[in-house]
């Protein structure tokens, strides 16, 4: 009969590939492989920290590593693993604490009892701790884990470790999310492409959440986008803006 057999860092790596498989899965439209790539990516946390733990001496991995039967002996979980880091001087980063205690409650509702994520904060929060566990296993784990990511999965992770473009592509999902079976618009203010929705004539953008409103030239009383037109008086409330065809007729004036 074959036997499966993989070590520590095998399993973990393995784990993180399964999460990426659900992600794009979940980014195609399967919203219940979310919930998979959570338990996958949680399960590589744990694998990943215990690596480093194991770096310093095999044995620490274990609850008790003076048991005479070590292979019965119950392994350190996630954080104890995180507490040997402060221990040896090199504590977590506060928004990655918050980002773990997440995951850790969501993952304990689905494997426990019941659960409800917000899909959109669920990618970020999953964009974050990737981009977080790329840097610490380069810094303190000594490989690269993008050396170790099956060819399917390479994109969807160098998407995720780049922090820039994980922000822009959860903004445009959100976007299309909101937008259901609407248009998605350029943002005409912070630039990114397909990240706005128009909502009651304003369009709102899932990236640099501003809002390009709807405004009324002061001198022709033409509607235009605030990000195509130009201020034309800010000492009164609400600024007056003026289109761009006006402002030029009237420089053209002079």
């Amino acid at each position: 009969m074959p036997l499966h057999k993989l070590d520590l860092k095998e399993n973990a790596l393995d784990s993180f590939n399964e999460a990426l498989v659900k992600y794009r899965e979940g980014q195609a439209g399967n919203i219940k492989a979310y919930k998979f790539a959570i338990l996958h990516f949680s399960h590589f946390l744990e694998l990943l920290f215990k690596l480093y733990v194991s770096q310093a001496h095999p044995l620490l991995i274990y609850k008790n590593p003076f048991s005479k039967n070590i292979a019965k002996e119950q392994t350190i979980g996630l954080w104890e693993a995180v507490q040997f880091l402060k221990n040896e001087g090199k504590p977590l980063d506060g928004k990655f604490i918050v980002d773990l205690e997440w995951l850790k409650t969501l993952r304990n509702g689905i494997e426990h009892h019941k659960f409800e994520m917000e899909i959109a904060s669920a990618r970020r929060t999953l964009g974050r701790l990737v981009q977080a566990m790329n840097e610490f296993s380069a810094e303190f784990a000594d490989f690269k884990m993008e050396d170790w990511i099956t060819e399917p999965n390479l994109e969807i992770f160098q998407l995720l470790a780049d922090e820039y473009k994980a922000d822009v592509t959860h903004a445009q999902d959100e976007a299309r999310e909101r937008a259901g079976d609407g248009e998605v618009y350029d943002c005409g203010l912070c630039g990114e492409r397909n990240t706005a929705v128009c909502v009651l004539g304003n369009y709102i953008c899932h990236y640099c959440e501003d809002e390009d409103k709807l405004i009324i030239c002061c001198i022709c009383g033409a509607e235009g986008k605030r990000s195509e037109a130009i201020m034309w008086n800010d000492d009164v409330s609400p600024t007056d803006y003026a289109c761009v065809s006006c402002v030029v007729r009237i420089e053209n004036m002079n």
